[in-house]
């Protein structure tokens, strides 16, 4: 096997891998968010939501949808007219979220598919904001997802990014690598045997890029006027893009 095969059959059983993780986790996996986060998960989706806010008519997209936070946070403060897509690699997690979008009445204003994180089925500038929470340090191929991101938005619409990244402070850095290493496996097995799968969540985040080269990807891929804010000393990224004309 040549080197080129090998990478791209390590590339394949890694996304393999990914997937079978979040669907073997999707019953327990919005409890286990909440719960590793200390609650501040919702308030990480709002933050990230109101860069994504659709205003009349308007259609955003919520790439790796998930459960559909993200999705639900943006339709709590955007027009009753808009309309939000969210696409997901992983059926067991959409199961999660159809039964969410009761609970709030968006089941007319969501609508949730089964599809290709890295070849989204939508047409070119068709997508006014497009937007995905803790998706891509899970990605094989980081910079197709980004460029996919970039064909079907609308030039001059807006990219945004929510993702955990690396703290600065040593300390913190420290404590955090304790909980979410040694810690937070266990939590996975508290609430439902999901020991191994809840391994693959913190090991996601060793080799993952910090906030500054992940914008250096975004602006590879053909995002312009790329930023991004820190919270809580850096666990948290948000990074936006935008489409130029």
């Amino acid at each position: 096997m040549s080197l080129v095969e090998e990478k791209k059959c390590m590339q394949r059983d890694r996304k393999g891998a990914c997937q079978n993780v979040f669907s073997h986790i999707a019953p327990i996996y919005d409890r286990m968010n909440f719960l590793i986060s200390f609650g501040l998960i919702r308030s990480w989706c709002n933050r990230a939501a109101r860069y994504l806010a659709l205003d009349v008519g308007e259609i955003g997209l919520d790439l790796g949808t998930g459960t559909a936070d993200l999705a639900i946070a943006v339709m709590r403060i955007s027009d009753r007219t808009a309309h939000m897509i969210g696409i997901d690699w992983a059926p067991e997690m959409l199961e999660q979220g159809y039964r969410k979008l009761h609970q709030p009445g968006f089941q007319d204003q969501i609508t949730l598919q089964h599809g290709n994180i890295t070849s989204i089925a939508l047409p070119d500038n068709s997508i006014d904001r497009c937007g995905s929470a803790f998706l891509v340090r899970n990605l094989v191929n980081m910079d197709k997802c980004f460029r996919e991101m970039w064909r079907v938005v609308r030039p001059g619409r807006s990219i945004v990014c929510l993702e955990v990244s690396h703290l600065s402070n040593v300390l913190l850095k420290i404590l955090f690598h304790c909980y979410f290493y040694r810690i937070v496996p266990l939590f996975g097995t508290l609430l439902g045997q999901k020991f191994d799968a809840y391994q693959y969540l913190p090991a996601s985040l060793k080799h993952f890029l910090d906030a500054f080269d992940l914008k250096k990807i975004m602006e590879t891929s053909g995002w312009s006027d790329v930023h991004f804010y820190h919270l809580h000393g850096g666990l948290i990224a948000i990074h936006i893009g935008t489409k130029r004309f």
